[in-house]
């Protein structure tokens, strides 16, 4: 290999550290730099939470199930790959539901249907009703999303609705989770226009200005979320496929040193006894994965700070009938659980009415979230008590006392990452010492900037652009 060859190890062979990989390639040929990425992912196959098995007919999801296309990243991705012929959107807008009495309450969508709902009484009705008359917070600081919602919304809505939804999503506690990670666009309509409903009835007034202005006309409507006809394995095989560098897969590292007075400063020390001798680092792992590895190479505050990130375990549970078994199959995208109703799980997701395509027409699959924040230590329950657990619930909500044809179990021990209030300023403080202390190692990944799949392939996209411009010096030396 070319001795001018910049290497760069990648620690982390989810979709941020594939993308990153991707984009580094690409904007490497767009500039003529040489260089050389090298991922090393410690288990089986890439893709980190993304884990789609296919199994005697159907496509179940242990991990994210779709990706929302308002993000643009995954979306554009699957296009830049040719995959586009593969997407597959929702089939309908879709109904959601909260538990409510230990039924599903349809949540509403509508002026006449939060009249209408049971989920909230008619002095929280009359509290959202206040939203765009609710003074904006003057500071600028961070607040817990749980503390913005109540503002602008009332404790009703937040309690009742917003948060077993958010809580579902994310798995832990709205009051407790950073706004400007988890829903910083809200907060900046608050700052920009005083009101999240005046920011969304200007951002679209914004839109179609732009669009007049163009003479383009309305793009084509995508759908809310979108996936893939075999799964969400197809993005990361399809990236995986364009990275012309290597992929190292059941390689885990143990150590990480650096060296600044040595030509390549980094030595990647794999569990193996291998090492890998890197230009650059990339961490995207977990964040305390990235302090056990920075551990001892770094002042130890970025450590303890990257410790401080919590993350909860969960468990998914893929159920499927015989549709013929079911009296009254639920037609809902999905059902989230508020602290306040007796069910032991987090929320239920309607496959079948969300993506048909991935079960045979006669069969009828339902997906249980177990653990959380809420009750962390049933997603390790073994596996007989929790199919046990999830089918008394799925009787209990819904009726069903039918024999499962098939089951999935995926348990993810950590599963999400709980981004804190302050997290960003935080996040943005340990880039700066790594910068100062450990010159060309970067990091990225759902626990720094956002966790959904458009969030991951967004960060690393801009982190490539960093690089490219902190190697800019670089690439022109070696051009000389």
């Amino acid at each position: 290999m070319n001795q001018q060859n910049l290497e760069i190890v990648i620690v982390g062979g989810g979709i941020s550290g594939l993308a990153a990989a991707y984009y580094l390639e690409k904007a490497a040929r767009q500039q003529n730099l040489a260089l050389h990425t090298t991922v090393l992912e410690k288990e089986a196959q890439p893709g980190g939470k993304i884990a789609t098995q296919q199994q005697n007919g159907f496509v179940f999801e242990g991990g994210p199930e779709s990706f929302v296309t308002r993000k643009p990243e995954a979306w554009e991705l699957c296009h830049e790959l040719g995959l586009q012929d593969r997407l597959v959107g929702t089939t309908q807008p879709g109904k959601n539901y909260v538990l409510h009495n230990g039924r599903p309450a349809i949540v509403p969508s509508g002026p006449g249907s939060f009249l209408s709902t049971p989920l909230l009484s008619l002095g929280g009705k009359l509290r959202l009703l206040k939203e765009p008359f609710v003074k904006p917070r003057t500071e600028a600081s961070d607040e817990s999303l749980g503390s913005f919602l109540r503002r602008r919304l009332g404790d009703e809505m937040v309690d009742n609705i917003v948060k077993p939804a958010i809580g579902s999503v994310y798995l832990g506690n709205v009051d407790a989770m950073s706004v400007q990670v988890s829903f910083g666009r809200f907060a900046e309509m608050e700052q920009q226009h005083g009101s999240v409903v005046k920011g969304m009835f200007a951002l679209m007034k914004e839109k179609r200005a732009e669009r007049k202005a163009s003479g383009e006309a309305r793009p084509p409507k995508k759908p809310a979320f979108a996936t893939l006809q075999g799964g969400l394995m197809e993005l990361v095989n399809a990236v995986a496929a364009q990275i012309e560098g290597d992929i190292l897969l059941e390689t885990a590292v143990s150590n990480l040193r650096h060296d600044p007075t040595n030509a390549k400063p980094y030595t990647v020390e794999l569990h193996d006894g291998r090492s890998l001798n890197a230009d650059m680092v990339v961490l995207a792992t977990p964040t305390f994965v990235m302090a056990d590895l920075l551990n001892g190479v770094v002042e130890t505050a970025v450590t303890e700070q990257l410790r401080t990130i919590p993350y909860n375990p969960v468990t998914t549970v893929n159920v499927a009938f015989n549709r013929s078994d079911i009296a009254d199959p639920f037609d809902g995208f999905g059902v989230v659980v508020p602290e306040s109703e007796t069910s032991q799980l987090l929320a239920i997701e309607g496959m079948s009415a969300k993506f048909p395509h991935r079960a045979p027409d006669d069969q009828f699959v339902l997906r249980a979230f177990v653990g959380g924040q809420k009750q962390p230590e049933l997603a390790d329950l073994p596996e007989a008590e929790l199919i046990s657990l999830v089918r008394q619930e799925l009787a209990q909500i819904f009726g069903i006392s039918a024999q499962p044809t098939q089951i999935h179990i995926q348990r993810w021990q950590p599963a999400n990452p709980q981004p804190p209030v302050g997290h960003l300023a935080m996040i943005s403080e340990i880039e700066k010492q790594l910068a100062n202390e450990l010159p060309q190692l970067y990091l990225t990944g759902a626990g720094l900037r956002g966790q959904g799949i458009p969030d991951c392939i967004r960060q690393s996209r801009s982190l490539v652009g960093q690089i490219m411009a902190d190697l800019q010096p670089a690439s022109q030396t070696l051009a000389a």
